[in-house]
Order: C-alpha cells, then structure tokens, then sequence
C-alpha cells in the first residue's frame, strides 16, 4: 500500500510539473535578466495579516502581505503611476462623442490562477459586477465614481475590457485599471452579501487563497510567521526567458517590536530592515563590514499623526477635540525641528499637512502657516478658546473640567512611541494631562471604528495623487475615522454628528477633482485641500522620517539596481517590496 501512495505522489507531481511546461501564456516580459532562480527572503515584521481579503484590508500588517499575490489590469511605475502592463497587454483612453470617458483594456490570454484555473475576462467582470459595483467592501466604491456620482457601465468584446462614464473622469487608469482581480471560480458563491464576503478569505482560511501575482500566502501562524511561495502559474518572464518570480519563498517572522527587527537584521536572520532614524549611525557603521547596501531616500510617503476623535463618547471630551485651536495648539506645543535634531539624526522632515515635500503634490505654502514649536502660542490659543488653567496648574475647560485624555498608538512601533511620549511630556506643560495606552497595531484599528477612543497617533499610506484619498476625506468615507458620519457607522448620533466647515470644503474638492483633466486647475485643488487641513489642523500632523532602507548585497533588489534608490511612492505600502518578484538572492 506504501508503494502504491508513492507511486501516485510521484505520479501526481509528474503530472503537475508537465502541466506548468505546458503553461504558455501572453507573457508580460520584465525589464531584467541575469538573475538567479530560487531562494528564500527572511524578513521581519511587528504585526501579522488581520484578513487576507484584499477588500476588507483595513491596515498595511494585512495589506503588505495581500499585495504580493494581488493581480490588476495595470501596474504602477517607479513613482507609483498606472503606466506598466500587468494582465491588460495593451490600454487606452478616449473621449466620446456624447462627452463622457472610456478606459479600455486588451487582456492578455492563457493566463492562469495560482490554482492552474483560467484567470479570463469573467473574473474582471465579475470582481466589478459582484464586488465593486454591489459595494461589498470596507472602502466603499466612491473612488470609482465621476463628479456625478456615476459609475462607469462595463462592456465586453472578446479580450477588449471597456468602461464607459459619461462624464469626463481623469482617474480611470488608476481606478479601473487598478482594481484587485478576484477568481469567480472559487468566490462566486461568497459574494452574496458584504458580511459573508468580509468572512471569506479570513486568516484562517489560508488554504482557500487563489492569486494571480507573483506569491501566494500558503502558511500563517499568529504571533510567529507568514509564508509566502512563489505562484507557479504567474504570467510574467525575465528577458533571457525566466519565469518570475526569482524567489522561492518569502518569509515574514513577527516579532514583539521594531528593536527585536533590528537585532534580527544585525544577526543575519533577516535579508532586508527599514532602520529607525536613531539607528541609523550605529547600523551604517557596521555597513561594509556586515555586507549591507544602504539607502537614504526621501521622506516617506506615509507620515505620523495625530487624530482626535471628533465623535467621542464622551461629550465633554468631544467638544475639546472639535475645537479648532485646542488641535492648534497642540500642534504648537509638538516641537518637531528638536526632535528631528535629536531622535532622528536630522533624517526626518517636519510635516504640517497630509503630504510630504518629496510629493509631486505638496504645497510648500503650507509651511508659511507656521505651526513651529512655540508654548507662548499655544497657551494664548487655549486661552482664546475658552480654556484657562486651576491654581494646580492643570488646564481646564469653559466649563471647569480638567482637560486629561487617553492616547493610543501601537506600540511595537518605535517611531509612533517616541512621538507618544514625547507628545504626553509636552502637553504637561500645558497643563493637560496625557494618558499614554500603546497597544498593538491590530487592535489600534479595531479601536478607530468604535467611539471609545480620545486621541490615536497613526499613519495613512496610499498613492502619490491625493485622489487616491477619497476614503479618507469625503465625509462619507470609509476610513474618515477621525469623524465617521452617520451614514457610515450606525453607533454615530445624527443629531450629534458635526462636520466642520473645512471637512465640507474638502469632501466638494474630493468629488470635483474627478473631472479636472488641466494639471495647474487640478493642482489648485490640492493646494486648497493642503491648506485647509493645515490651516484648521483637522489632524495634526508630526514628523515623516527619510525612507530609509539596509539589506544584505547578497539580495538584489531591481530598484536599487535600476534607478540607484527606492522611491516611496514606488509601492504604497512597503517601497523596499516593489517589483519584489524581480528580486532575488546569490546563492
């Protein structure tokens, strides 16, 4: 009987090696050559996946590992534009004779899912059909929609994909030609409503994954390690006739804190660590000796910042977050420039709105609002407001109760504890007292969509163009945490949701903005979003640290070989994971 289960194991391994010689598809040939096949990339992470449902990801723990294996119509360029071909082999845009937009895409043939199942034409449809249109996701489908509201119809011929909006629509390319395919095969019968999509494809449901990209989640065991392997179907070869991904494997370890990710770096455990600044001069120090390339680009895309719950339960606590110049001052009594100095070796940058100066969208006018560390400032803005202080020196409201909060962040990160702390010793001065509760990243984000929550440091990662933000700033986003509306979250009271003047203004840029295809036009509208966030400090925005990246020169990584860095906007979540199937290892 042994003989004969190894004779079929052999048998059934024979038959699935003919069949993957067998796989031909139209494939999409990668600017590289000369790499080696095979390996395993070790590295570390602080939290694990919370879902493996690329529609349900809430948080970058859950969407680092999800990207590796997603598969869209396009893909995004080095600077994290819509310009390269993924399934779509060849695209385009036209305007219409009755004005509107239409994006259209040529789907590449004989593709397969990680499964050895057909990846067609069906499953774009039906991931549109079944899954955006409905709405059955966390985001919402808002980022889809014209000025109008509109969503565009999708039509079909042959391998042709088109959507037609009736209206100008500038966005398309990044939408529609953006969106995450799903198999129809495996979730056709999942997609009935939003509660049962949200429970498929859980962190328990490891073996169900399909993919269509370059790694497939095959292994998750919490607290301790995800494991990801090289999808054999991907469509996708090297120049000299390749099959990518280079890599086997890739490994993430969880570990406790960003300190145990550097000790496992410097021990060799793991390939590839993204230092903190106060790091940074001990490990490049230990650079040429240990055989680590080291990389120094611009600030992150993605900076820390301060949201304070304008819905909190408690009323007299959401009065004071609602205030304008009590999130004012606050701002003031942050001094950045200091901590920048001290804490970050000067490898940082002070942020005053939601983008960074290494963004093609920033608006340097921002930084004329001043916001720079000034005690003086604060405390006649807290005066101005209404707010004065006992003869304990405590702040106290209009009302007289002591103003003291709690503050969470997740505190297995280095970075966001620094500014907690920091943050907590500066408000004493104030008078306010600050009680400082890290937590894990995980339950940080389950905490954001309750209204137990006073004050969270977090960050916000996504695409170069604010455009990409509509979750976040329309008030009927789905990640406008900070201030959920009751058309969102069913805990919110309508007769004491608020939504501030500014918060308004900018939901009207958000939904406009759609059909400016004039670049300086477009731009005037993110100066004004800029200025409005920054002016009103509707969150209050901390420090953004230069990307900073180290990994063994055993590891070759195409962006560091094809343009000399890692650019942040390269790959929203993770830049040093871009083009990952590119990478691979001397072995």
């Amino acid at each position: 009987m042994r003989k004969l289960l190894v004779l079929l194991v052999v048998a059934l391994s024979a038959l699935t090696i003919f069949a993957q010689e067998a796989y031909n598809p139209e494939w999409l040939i990668a600017d590289v050559e000369g790499g080696q096949k095979g390996g395993t990339l070790y590295l570390a992470t602080t939290s694990g996946p919370k879902t493996l449902n690329t529609y349900w990801a809430q948080e970058t723990s859950s969407s680092i590992i999800i990207n590796l294996g997603g598969v869209s119509l396009l893909s995004s360029d080095f600077y994290g534009q819509p310009t390269q071909p993924s399934l779509a082999k060849d695209w385009g845009v036209e305007r219409t004779e009755d004005g509107g937009t239409l994006y259209w895409f040529e789907m590449r043939e004989g593709v397969k899912w990680s499964d050895g199942h057909p990846l067609t034409v069906d499953d774009v449809v039906f991931t549109w059909e079944k899954i955006i249109v409905p709405d059955l996701t966390a985001d919402g489908n808002d980022v889809y929609m014209d000025a109008e509201g509109n969503l565009p119809e999708l039509t079909v011929e042959g391998n042709r994909i088109m959507f037609k909006y009736p209206t100008v629509f500038r966005f398309g390319l990044e939408t529609v030609g953006g969106f995450a395919i799903m198999p129809k095969h495996v979730l056709e019968d999942k997609v009935t409503d939003a509660e049962t999509f949200q429970s498929t494809w859980t962190v328990e449901q490891v073996d169900q994954i399909v993919v269509g990209g370059p790694f497939k989640v095959t292994e998750y065991t919490e607290g301790v390690r995800v494991v990801l392997e090289r999808n054999p179907y991907y469509f996708e070869k090297s120049k000299d006739g390749v099959q990518l991904p280079y890599l086997d494997r890739i490994v993430f370890e969880i570990v406790t804190d960003t300190n145990v990710e550097r000790l496992r770096f410097e021990a060799g455990e793991t390939d590839m660590h993204g230092p903190a600044a106060k790091d940074f001069p001990a490990l490049r120090a230990q650079a040429d000796e240990k055989g680590w390339n080291v990389i120094v680009g611009p600030a992150t895309a993605g900076s820390n910042f301060i949201a304070f719950n304008f819905n909190a339960a408690d009323p007299v606590h959401r009065a004071w977050f609602r205030n304008d110049n009590f999130r004012k001052a606050v701002a003031y009594a942050f001094d950045k420039q200091t901590i920048i100095d001290t804490l970050y070796n000067g490898l940082a940058v002070p942020c005053y709105g939601p983008r960074t100066n290494s963004s093609a969208f920033y608006n340097p006018e921002i930084e004329e609002l001043g916001f720079r560390y000034s005690l003086v400032t604060a405390q006649r803005l807290l005066r101005e407001a209404g707010f004065s202080w006992n003869e304990n020196g405590e702040l106290v409201d209009w009302d007289g109760n002591v103003v003291e909060f709690e503050l969470n962040t997740n505190g297995e990160n280095a970075v966001r504890n620094e500014i907690a702390v920091i943050l907590v010793d500066s408000l004493a001065k104030l008078g306010i007292k600050v009680n400082y509760r890290p937590m894990q990243f995980n339950a940080v984000v389950q905490k954001m969509y309750s209204a137990n929550w006073d004050a969270i440091i977090i960050g916000l990662v996504g695409g170069d163009d604010p455009g990409w933000g509509t979750n976040v700033w329309l008030l009927d986003g789905g990640l406008h945490f900070w201030n959920w509306s009751p058309e969102v979250m069913e805990w919110v009271d309508p007769d004491e949701y608020w939504a501030h003047p500014a918060e308004q203004r900018i939901d009207e840029i958000m939904r406009v903005q759609r059909s400016i295809l004039d670049k300086d036009e477009l731009q005037d509208l993110w100066d004004e979003w800029q200025m409005l966030v920054t002016e009103n400090q509707i969150l209050v925005y901390t420090i953004s640290q230069n990307y900073l990246n180290m990994h063994k020169n055993t590891l070759h990584l195409y962006p560091v070989e094809k343009y000399g860095t890692i650019n942040p906007y390269g790959y929203s979540y993770s830049p040093g994971l871009w083009k990952i199937e590119y990478a691979w290892k001397e072995q």
